[in-house]
């Protein structure tokens, strides 16, 4: 299944609008826009104390229109996983959780030891679906998930992985590295692939980049994965490809 047949969706954070907060993403805008922008993740915050400053009013103008959303929260391995996750709930407050996904960035070490690392993850993704009573999305690489976490002591979890081309030059877009994304060990399927983190920035005039991601089926699928119980995704038959990869610490 080529990139264009799986269902299209982007992740932001404050970054995506200006510092002084005039230029703010358009979300009447993105509505409107080809192809479709079929979901959205945004930043809630970091560890147990910061937030994005425009994570709430991401998360409602995605409401308003009506996408499925996906509020991600990026830990602090060495820091109280109990406490980072009740700084995320505080965040995104009382919402109905049948119909959005929660996402843990697994991005930074922080010089702990992978055993630590595995800990607090676990400790996180059990938090997580025992408050919304669903399995949250890991986001990572799978270079970062190789080196620092022990899959298979992992609770059940859905995967997305970030996996890009070489980055163009400015002002040059980097296009989308084609799905599926190479895989950690011991992880056996993907549901969400960041194919890009220098697309072209999508109603939102306070940033030239974006971020763009593709679920791993259509749009019929995306909607039965945001809305029905247990939900599995459907695999896309492609080979898997090796690229060189570009990873931010922070977006």
């Amino acid at each position: 299944m080529k990139n264009e047949n799986l269902a299209f969706g982007i992740d932001i954070s404050r970054y995506n609008t200006s510092p002084d907060g005039k230029q703010k993403v358009d979300f009447d805008r993105m509505d409107q826009h080809t192809p479709t922008v079929s979901f959205i993740s945004m930043r809630a915050g970091i560890s147990w104390g910061y937030q994005d400053p425009w994570f709430a009013y991401y998360f409602q103008e995605a409401g308003r229109i009506r996408k499925p959303r996906m509020p991600y929260h990026v830990l602090y391995p060495g820091e109280n996983p109990t406490a980072q996750m009740d700084h995320f709930f505080r965040i995104v407050g009382e919402v109905d959780f049948n119909k959005i996904m929660l996402v843990l960035d697994l991005e930074l070490d922080h010089g702990q030891s992978k055993s630590t690392i595995t800990r607090a993850v676990i400790q996180s993704v059990k938090i997580l679906t025992e408050r919304t009573g669903k399995n949250p999305i890991l986001y990572s690489r799978a270079g970062w998930v190789n080196q620092f976490l022990q899959v298979a002591d992992l609770p059940p979890v859905f995967w997305w992985l970030a996996q890009y081309r070489f980055s163009l030059p400015y002002p040059l877009y980097t296009p989308e590295y084609p799905s599926p994304p190479t895989l950690p060990k011991g992880v056996a399927e993907w549901t969400f692939h960041q194919t890009s983190c220098r697309g072209k920035s999508i109603a939102a005039p306070g940033a030239y980049y974006m971020d763009y991601n593709r679920f791993n089926g259509d749009e019929s699928a995306l909607e039965q994965f945001f809305n029905v119980e247990d939900a599995q995704p459907i695999i896309c038959p492609v080979d898997q490809q090796l690229c060189c990869r570009i990873f931010k610490n922070e977006r």
